[in-house]
């Protein structure tokens, strides 16, 4: 007599078949559900009835025609560098900013920074952990009888391990 496939051993494949799928579909929604939501800011919303503003904003800073120059070290921490249109230092700003670990949920880090030369503004980073951060920091500089200048940036440093 030779083996039949009968209708029990196909219902049992079938439902073992997506047994396995849904099993691991399961494992995949509960890994997005509890994992990091992948969103840089929650208010996309509000930054979408600033957007005009925005683009004030950025013709304002592009209009300063200024530049900067960053950099992290171990001794000293984050360093900024301000220069106008001509190389120039700007000095008397007031300079905050922020450390951001990308693709964590590490909370951002509030950088104090102060003018240790003309145009160069340095800020304590703490025991900064190795690999890939985002720098953001806003520098401002009062005019007298308008509003200030502002300059924003936001970009991606690398800290090196400590040997």
């Amino acid at each position: 007599m030779e083996p039949r496939l009968k209708g029990k051993h196909v219902l049992f494949i079938l439902l073992g078949f997506f047994g396995i799928v849904f099993a691991v579909n399961g494992v995949f929604v509960y890994e997005a559900l509890h994992t990091l939501p992948g969103e840089d800011r929650g208010a996309t919303y509000e930054a979408g009835l600033r957007y005009n503003a925005m683009l004030a904003e950025q013709r304002a800073q592009e209009n300063l025609r200024w530049s900067h120059k960053s950099g992290f070290s171990l001794a000293s921490g984050v360093s900024v560098s301000i220069a106008d249109a001509d190389g120039s230092p700007v000095a008397g700003l007031s300079v905050e900013g922020w450390l951001e670990r990308p693709a964590s949920a590490e909370p951002d880090r509030k950088l104090a920074f102060t003018e240790a030369s003309a145009g160069r503004y340095e800020a304590a980073a703490g025991a900064a952990e190795a690999g890939a951060w985002i720098l953001a920091f806003t520098a401002q500089k009062p005019r007298p009888g308008s509003e200030p200048a502002i300059y924003r940036a936001k970009e991606r440093i690398w800290i090196e391990p400590a040997h």
